[in-house]
């Protein structure tokens, strides 16, 4: 289906964008970010309400074709200047989130509903011949909140990671930032990359997870209540963090800090 028909179905508005003529398969809709980030729609717009400059780098990182604001929600020039720098589609719709995902799959955009995702396990490889990328994360700061993932994500792209493969380290990677921005004091957050396979770690100095299980289970959050306004703390992070990697490592000292490693390979190996 073309983004021209979706525009007329939902009688939406353009707010940033001229090339509707693109071909879009699925879509998305959630208000969470966790939720999107989660989402493994390919070609797909998103559908949301949420209007901050945090939904248009989620976009982003999860290679969504356009953004359609729902309920009328009008984003800031901030938030429309950024979708401009990161090349997004903007339209909006009076249309509530219900209603507008219920008029596209009626309308025929139903994508492989039937669809499963595997990740496959292997054997981590010797870091001696990486390259090294690494950034300084600073807690609470929403404002550059995502930046060290963006970046990296620039640069694989550049040396050619298959899409599908960069998208996995993208979104692993930047719920790995949102947590040091959400809940520690400070963090770094390094890449490496190696012939097979692309290592991330995630290391902040914050109160550290009294109980790691109980942190890992889907829901499970501690983010305070302003933090869930902005769409995020749904209790996600660390379950896509592990969901996205092919090897999943964490370690947590209260009142130090935690550390989470994550091995996503470049090729499938058996």
């Amino acid at each position: 289906m073309k983004l021209e028909e979706i525009k007329n179905i939902l009688k939406a508005e353009i707010l940033l964008g001229e090339n509707l003529d693109l071909e879009i398969e699925n879509a998305c809709g959630a208000e969470l970010i966790s939720d999107i980030l989660s989402d493994n729609k390919k070609n797909a717009v998103l559908l949301t309400g949420l209007t901050h400059n945090q939904i248009v780098k989620t976009a982003f990182m999860s290679d969504f074709k356009a953004i359609i604001f729902v309920r009328g929600k009008m984003p800031g020039r901030e938030v429309i200047d950024l979708a401009r720098e990161y090349g997004l589609i903007l339209l909006r719709t009076l249309y509530p989130l219900y209603e507008s995902c219920g008029l596209l799959f009626e309308a025929g955009l139903k994508g492989d509903i039937k669809n499963k995702y595997e990740f496959k396990e292997a054997e981590e490889k010797d870091l001696a011949r990486a390259m090294e990328l690494s950034y300084d994360v600073l807690g609470g700061d929403f404002n550059t909140a995502g930046r060290a993932t963006e970046q990296a994500k620039k640069i694989f792209r550049q040396i050619g990671i298959d899409p599908s493969i960069l998208r996995r380290v993208s979104i692993a990677a930047y719920e790995a930032e949102m947590n040091i921005v959400i809940h520690a004091y400070k963090g770094k957050i390094t890449f490496n990359l190696t012939p097979k396979f692309i290592e991330i770690i995630a290391e902040d100095e914050g109160p550290g997870i009294p109980d790691i299980d109980l942190a890992m289970q889907e829901g499970y959050s501690t983010a305070p209540a302003y933090i869930r306004e902005m769409g995020f703390g749904a209790g996600m992070g660390l379950p896509n963090m592990k969901k996205f990697s092919d090897k999943f490592e964490i370690t947590s000292v209260v009142g130090k800090g935690t550390k989470v490693r994550m091995i996503i390979y470049l090729q499938n190996y058996g």
